[in-house]
């Protein structure tokens, strides 16, 4: 100001200095021009700003008569602040560049001569812009009104210029520009949507492809919808609510779901619009009675609360309700698939629980990894997940293992309270604890697994994987509940009877190959027995126990814990067992040679394994208990048999021969044969044919080997006898004939009458060899 004060001090001076010394004088005054004022008087901002303008300072020389409102450098400061400008050059960008400058700044020149005296009270003066300013004069003070309505006030008045005068103010006035839209950023700024700023700043890069894109619609949720979107999914914060959607790549589709990439102001809008938003989804927007509403993936319906706020490449609605898309949440079996959880998988697929858990409402599951299903088949001897499923109690067992890991609602990491206790689907209960060091969950054995991997949200609820198999509380079944569940009656009722039950419970392990009901059937027919009691008098209950325990390994084998091919193991009998294993099927041979087939295998018990059979072992034959071939004769009132056996010597050699199979003719059987040859007495028949020729008679009904008739093939099959001629023997079915060397054919009326070194089968005829 004190150099404004000097040039009205200098032009007085001229004044009288050109006045005394040459009245005659004609020519200008030397004022200053209006950039040397400006510059001598401070006003430094406006110089540049006048010279940042190619040309204007020359344009403003050459006017003949100016009026100039001059903003103090305060003024220009202000004007910055106010346009969120921190120096000229951005003032300049921020009201739409140097054209608008330059409008401003004509906006403060008005092409003619007005000092303030000349002013009347107010005064419409049009600038070198075209626009008019509003000028008041009151005593002391004159005020400058601008387009906006805002007011200046000049303070220094009448500063003469070369051509013409300078009125110092202190506000830059604004004229009617058309001011630049803001972008998306800034206007959700100005908005207040602070919490949508800060979503679309959690997705890198978001932000700068929307102040880059062509043209934009945006649907922008308050703060307030923003806040109810949170307590929806339960979520305390905006990094929750990632968590709980399925991470930053779906908050990127929720937000991309909020913008069209075109313009559509509200005038644009028809009463129905389906527009495809940048997620690729489409929204419904609709107009009716005024109001605008938009409608998302889920039917939910938004209010545009306020409309048409226009942005440099487009326009922004402010809307009461965050919009959800269909988020592409990856199922349960997709995300342990994506995890690697390829072990889980199959367990899952063997339980046949997948549908299960993909039709849950909502869900939480603790999924181990690989290592951890490794770990658990070494806990439990086994090497793959069929043997594990084997050794836990089959499927069932298994289904309550994987339940014991799902629990029924939604549980993400920032849910959890320090200590949480949680009903799984196998209606037991896990512990899960978090804390600093992350989250662990303890089963109902007390072991403790860590959680790895957090939060992996699916469609029904989320995922987080650990680094162990929790176990829960499955009981298996002991023998004899396994017994009653294979409906194994007669076995139960022999143990019973036996009084082996205790036994078998007590012992710590066994491995128990379990006859079903028909094989004790078969054996009582071949016994030619009707019952389990008869079986128990024929034989005795010792000779019972020891059977049973023929059946009873004291040690635990699965099938695949045996080698392939044949091995021996001890049973409780004090015998070796004999167990082929040939692939999937494994056979069991007894001590007398029968082999039978194990029809289902691997039922784990509490102390072992069952493995049922399709007949009943017997071990090697107790000689003091079973008859030899005179007594099995006598008992069977085969009286015949026995005189001609004594007439022809030959009861010792019988007696002695290790291994025979002796075809018995009845009594009948001989009468038969006497009538034939029209006699009345064996020792008639020995008259006839000779001692000699007895002795090959009867050696013809004996074989040396034991056969007894389930050894025997089906159909024609010829065996050896003593006398040295084949006989021929023939199997159909159940019933079992012989054929002699004359071609005469009887049936075995009684077969396997098992004796000390063999087995008789008693006929209805008697065999006659090549006399």
């Amino acid at each position: 100001m004190t150099k404004i004060f000097k040039y009205l001090l200098i032009g007085t001076f001229f004044v009288s200095l050109f006045s005394c010394e040459n009245e005659d004088y004609q020519g200008p005054i030397p004022y200053p021009t209006l950039m040397e004022a400006a510059e001598d008087a401070g006003l430094t901002t406006l110089v540049t700003a006048v010279r940042s303008i190619p040309g204007l300072e020359a344009t403003l020389q050459d006017q003949n008569a100016i009026t100039v409102f001059a903003p103090t450098n305060e003024a220009f400061a202000n004007a910055l602040t106010a346009f969120d400008a921190s120096d000229l050059d951005e003032l300049v960008e921020n009201i739409g560049g140097p054209m608008n400058l330059e409008t401003v700044l004509g906006f403060h020149v008005v092409p003619a001569v007005i000092f303030s005296e000349q002013l009347d009270d107010t005064n419409v003066v049009t600038t070198i812009s075209g626009q008019q300013l509003t000028v008041n004069r009151a005593p002391g003070v004159v005020t400058v009104i601008d387009a906006t309505g805002a007011s200046a006030t000049v303070v220094q008045a009448d500063v003469e210029i070369e051509n013409g005068v300078v009125h110092v103010i202190d506000r830059v006035l604004i004229p009617s520009i058309e001011l630049p839209s803001p972008n998306l950023v800034e206007a959700a700024t100005e908005t207040g949507l602070t919490t949508l700023l800060t979503a679309v700043t959690a997705v890198d890069g978001l932000a700068d492809n929307l102040l880059a894109a062509g043209a934009i619609t945006v649907f922008a949720p308050t703060n307030e919808a923003f806040a109810a979107a949170l307590e929806v999914f339960g979520a305390a914060d905006l990094d929750e609510l990632v968590l709980k959607i399925g991470g930053v790549e779906n908050l990127e589709r929720v937000l991309g779901f909020h913008v069209v990439p075109a313009v559509a102001f509200s005038s644009d809008l028809e009463a129905s619009n389906t527009f495809t938003t940048l997620a690729g989804q489409d929204i419904l927007v609709e107009v009716a009675g005024g109001e605008v509403t938009v409608t998302d993936q889920l039917g939910r319906t938004a209010r545009v609360v306020a409309a048409d706020v226009e942005i440099a490449n487009g326009v922004v609605h402010v809307i009461d309700g965050v919009m959800l898309p269909d988020l592409m949440l990856p199922n349960v079996v997709e995300a342990a698939t994506g995890a690697g959880l390829t072990t889980l998988i199959d367990a899952v697929t063997a339980a046949d629980l997948g549908d299960a858990l993909l039709n849950a409402d909502a869900i939480t599951v603790f999924a181990p990894t690989n290592d951890a299903f490794g770990a658990a088949l070494e806990a439990f001897n086994a090497e793959n997940l069929n043997q594990l499923v084997a050794r836990i109690g089959g499927v069932e067992n298994l289904q309550t293992v994987l339940g014991f890991h799902v629990v029924p609602a939604v549980a993400f990491s920032s849910d959890l309270q320090a200590t949480n206790t949680f009903t799984t689907l196998a209606g037991q209960e896990i512990i899960v604890e978090a804390g600093e060091s992350g989250v662990t969950v303890t089963d109902a054995l007390g072991n403790t697994s860590n959680v790895v991997s957090a939060d992996v949200a699916i469609e029904n609820g989320v995922v987080h994987v650990i680094d162990g198999v929790l176990l829960p509380d499955f009981t298996l079944p002991n023998v004899v509940e396994a017994a009653t569940a294979a409906n194994l009656s007669v076995l139960l009722d022999a143990v019973t009877a036996a009084g082996l039950g205790q036994t078998l419970l007590d012992a710590e392990e066994i491995t128990v190959f379990a006859p079903t009901n028909q094989a004790f059937l078969n054996l009582l027919s071949a016994l030619n027995l009707n019952s389990l009691e008869q079986l128990i008098d024929a034989v005795g209950a010792d000779e019972v126990v020891r059977i049973l325990g023929f059946h009873v390994v004291p040690a635990t084998a699965f099938s695949f814990d045996l080698a392939d091919g044949e091995q021996t193991v001890p049973t409780l009998a004090g015998e070796e067992l004999t167990v082929t294993r040939s692939g999937g099927s494994v056979t069991v041979t007894d001590a007398r040679g029968n082999t039978f087939e194990v029809v289902a295998a691997d039922v784990a018990i509490q102390n072992g394994v069952v493995h049922v059979i399709d007949g009943v072992l017997l071990p090697s034959e107790a000689e003091s208990e079973l008859p030899n071939l005179v007594e099995a004769a006598t008992s069977a009132g085969l009286t015949v048999l026995l005189e001609a056996v004594t007439e022809a010597n030959l009861g010792q050699a019988l007696l002695d021969a290790e291994n025979i199979t002796v075809f018995a003719p009845s009594n009948q059987a001989f009468t038969d044969l006497l009538n034939e040859f029209e006699i009345g007495s064996l020792d008639e028949l020995i008259d006839l044919v000779g001692i000699d020729g007895l002795q090959e008679v009867l050696s013809f009904h004996v074989v040396t080997t034991v056969a007894f008739a389930a050894d025997l093939q089906e159909g024609e099959q010829e065996v050896p006898t003593l006398a040295g001629e084949n006989l021929t023997v023939t199997k159909t079915g159940n019933s079992v004939t012989v054929t002699d060397a004359e071609g005469n054919t009887y049936n075995v009326v009684t077969a396997d009458v098992a004796i000390a070194n063999g087995v008789v089968h008693v006929i209805d005829g008697v065999l006659l060899p090549t006399l």
